[in-house]
């Protein structure tokens, strides 16, 4: 599983954003892990589309 802290890094990290037509909220913490092995991606509007990209990277304490 990886090696861990003693105290878990409790400290969140919060963005939000909208548009006329979406909104979200994304938060992130570190907990027990070395590193924080997670990420997110969001964009409310892709150049030239009407569309958007949330993507969430789910990382694994793996080597």
């Amino acid at each position: 599983m990886g090696q861990t802290l003693s105290e878990p890094v409790i400290t969140k990290h919060t963005t939000k954003e909208s548009s006329d037509k979406l909104f979200y909220g994304a938060s992130a913490m570190q907990g027990w892990r070395l590193t924080m092995e997670d990420a997110h991606t969001t964009l409310l509007k892709l150049a030239d589309t009407d569309s958007s990209f949330f993507g969430v990277y789910d990382g694994h304490g793996g080597v």
